[in-house]
């Protein structure tokens, strides 16, 4: 909700030359959080990993009202950064819990439904505050829905059998508890493909209001209504065809959206864009998720879900930095960081065709007990 409009902040404060730092100060310690999220996850709970992210998201949005200076803007970002590292280890987690092993992807699918639901309004209703009610309102009504969505969490029946209470201990992290090795492939697979994410949130404001579109939103709007559309069946069809498959037809889809969006000067290529983007990007997330869960052992999927998500930010902030970076403010640029994104987005097709990747059953994996 706030990302379209952080720019405006930045400007009022005379940092907008930095702006390029927006989503990387934040997406780097939601990776450095990964670890301790996914290991109090396992350890504490998904409840607990998940109500931290909400309480978070409150107080952080609370306190872009209250900042006067560039330093303090990032520190506040960086601090925002927190509920992206604990939140999303919690819920996908507890999803996977609480499903049938047979329908994980489905059930991967459905948590991304609700993610892009989110994130949809999120983008749309954050820039329609800003327009019509200013930068004030906006953040007050993004630090209200953290405070429900916390109330929403601690309803929650905690899913993990045995939870122990929580020490100080536990935040401290061992090396061998930083990755699960298992799902390092999967991890890869999906830096590559986010990438583009990394890209198009750092620069699609930019480029909208450079085409001539007011509403900053709407390419992410398009995005993920269409997303939504595809994950609906996207994670029931990896569950009937296979992960490799449904993630090699979203990567190819997705090189597509950069390629268009690379050579887009109006609105019909922009939306044609999106539509693309949404599409890759449902085929993707619930394949990769679910493949993941399918390689973690029982005992560890908080850890599984963390490194996925280690994977992804540090996608997201190369893309961004990067990108953004290139761009430099200047339009001329776009093309070329949206021909990078495409490039990075069609490597995984390489790994995904390889016949002797294979993924191991669930119902072996469901056999093995975990060790230290």
């Amino acid at each position: 909700m706030v990302i379209p409009d952080l720019p405006v902040l930045l400007k009022q404060i005379e940092g907008q030359q930095y702006s390029w730092l927006i989503i990387p100060s934040f997406a780097i310690i939601a990776l450095v959080t990964r670890p301790i999220s996914g290991k109090l996850s396992d350890k504490v709970g998904r409840v607990f990993v998940m109500c931290i992210g909400a309480i978070v998201t409150a107080l952080a949005c609370t306190f872009y009202l209250f900042i006067p200076f560039v330093y303090l803007f990032f520190i506040n970002r960086a601090f925002h950064g927190i509920c992206a590292g604990f939140t999303p280890t919690g819920f996908t987690a507890y999803a996977d819990d609480i499903v049938p092993l047979q329908k994980r992807g489905e059930a991967m699918g459905i948590v991304g439904i609700f993610n892009n639901i989110g994130n949809a309004f999120g983008w749309v209703i954050g820039s329609k505050c800003t327009n019509m009610f200013g930068l004030d309102i906006m953040f007050m009504i993004a630090a209200s829905l953290g405070v429900i969505a916390y109330i929403l969490f601690s309803t929650l029946k905690e899913s993990i059998p045995h939870k122990s209470s929580f020490s100080l201990k536990m935040l401290m992290i061992r090396k061998h508890e930083l990755l699960e090795r298992r799902v390092l492939l999967p991890g890869f697979i999906l830096f590559l493909v986010v990438f583009s994410s990394g890209a198009i949130l750092a620069l699609i404001a930019d480029f909208t209001t450079n085409i001539g579109i007011k509403n900053k939103g709407m390419y992410m709007a398009i995005y993920i209504l269409s997303s939504l559309v595809v994950r609906f069946m996207a994670g029931r069809w990896s569950d009937q065809f296979g992960r490799k498959r449904i993630a090699l037809l979203g990567s190819l889809i997705l090189c597509m959206s950069m390629i268009v969006l690379a050579f887009t000067h109006e609105i019909y290529m922009y939306s044609l864009s999106s539509v693309l983007f949404g599409v890759g990007f449902g085929l993707i997330s619930p394949s990769i998720f679910a493949w993941a869960a399918d390689l973690s052992l029982p005992g560890y999927k908080g850890k599984a879900v963390g490194t996925l998500f280690i994977f992804l930010e540090i996608g997201i902030i190369a893309g961004s930095s990067v990108t953004g970076l290139l761009y430099n403010n200047n339009p001329a640029n776009f093309s070329i960081c949206f021909l990078i994104s495409g490039v990075l987005a069609f490597i995984p097709v390489f790994f995904l065709l390889d016949r002797r990747l294979k993924i191991r059953p669930v119902k072996y994996l469901q056999e093995e007990v975990p060790v230290d």
